[in-house]
């Protein structure tokens, strides 16, 4: 998945956290149309709020984004992609794994 994503200029995708995961580390305007309710819907306000993409619940609204982020010419396009970008954290698995080591310490040594 990562090279389809890193191939692309944006994605069109339900609000599910893996997916706006993978899309911000590749720095990719997301165009989210669907949710599942209580458990995704709570990404919707994150994706907007910081700019990275939109919320549309019809095809051809989601058109007529698409449609006026490549009329603005790669700029608006760069600018979306470049706070998606930013937002990504393309390390944390790795930041969650050496914090919790850190939890585990004093019972190895009680061992």
């Amino acid at each position: 998945m990562p090279e389809l994503m890193c191939a692309s200029d944006v994605i069109i995708t339900k609000a599910g956290p893996g997916t706006i995961t993978e899309a911000l580390i590749c720095g990719l305007p997301l165009v989210l149309n669907a949710y599942v309710p209580c458990q995704e819907e709570g990404n919707i306000p994150y994706v907007t709020e910081n700019g990275v993409g939109v919320f549309v619940s019809k095809p051809i609204e989601a058109a007529e984004v698409i449609k006026d982020w490549l009329a603005g010419g790669q700029k608006k396009l760069q600018s979306i992609s470049s706070k998606a970008k930013a937002l990504g954290k393309p390390h944390a698995l790795f930041d969650i794994v050496r914090d919790l080591s850190t939890f585990l310490r004093p019972c190895l040594t009680c061992a």
